[in-house]
């Protein structure tokens, strides 16, 4: 979180994703935890549940067994090394072995580096919301 308030992206604060958010993304076990050398280097969460925000969405695959990606993060000491691409193509594949046609995101519309990487891998923006941070994009990816 100090790093992206750092460099300008106020997505997150201490308030969110705070510890409660996250302990209950641990307890449901959708808390998934990328591991190098012992460090944990990135982390996510992937199910089934959307922002009421989400139902506005001009959603391409309206009928898609869809699942959501929320709290993408990847440390900064593996920032521009391609571990979010990495880890977005394991979410894929993932979501494909558990029957998902489609997967939804969103982001902070001042996040550049996650725009890049999501329109880079494919996912096409399909609506927005406005949060306590701002204006997020909401994708959709067809697997």
């Amino acid at each position: 979180v100090q790093n992206m308030l750092q460099s300008g992206i106020n997505q997150w604060s201490d308030e969110y994703p705070n510890r409660e958010v996250l302990s209950a993304d641990t307890e449901r076990g959708e808390l998934i935890l990328g591991i190098i050398d012992e460090q944990i280097v990135s982390a996510y969460v992937m199910n089934c549940d959307a922002d009421p925000d989400y139902y506005n969405a001009d959603w391409q695959y309206p009928d898609a067994n869809w699942c959501v990606v929320h709290r993408l993060c990847v440390s900064p000491l593996y920032h521009r090394q391609g571990l979010a691409t990495q880890v977005m193509e394991y979410v894929e594949q993932t979501a494909k072995e558990q029957g998902f046609s489609s997967i939804h995101i969103d982001t902070f519309s001042g996040n550049p580096k996650a725009l890049n990487l999501y329109h880079k891998l494919g996912f096409v923006d399909v609506g927005e919301a406005f949060w306590a941070r701002g204006r997020f994009v909401i994708m959709e990816k067809k697997l």
